[in-house]
């Protein structure tokens, strides 16, 4: 075990504008995240991640013309191993 890795991603809509919120890339934030985990674990000297754990939250940025829009905020966490080989 190597210790602690994390990682945060945020997405906003997929199109914008005044009244359209448009699609969250709910799926491509949890990608991301995971990707993150990995290669925080790869710059720590490890080759993996296990006990992964996921957090998400709604929040919400203002994009102009009086508009506020939905955040999707992912948090991951995990533990860095290093396996035998």
């Amino acid at each position: 075990m190597l210790g602690v890795v994390h990682a945060t991603v945020s997405r906003t809509p997929t199109s914008s504008g005044c009244g359209h919120a448009g699609g969250l890339p709910i799926q491509e934030a949890y990608e991301e995240v995971t990707q993150a985990l990995y290669d925080a674990a790869l710059a720590s000297g490890g080759d993996g991640v296990i006990h992964v754990g996921y957090d998400y939250r709604m929040s919400s940025a203002n994009l102009g013309c009086n508009n506020t829009q939905p955040v999707f905020e992912v948090y991951g966490w995990g533990t860095a191993i290093r396996t035998i080989g």
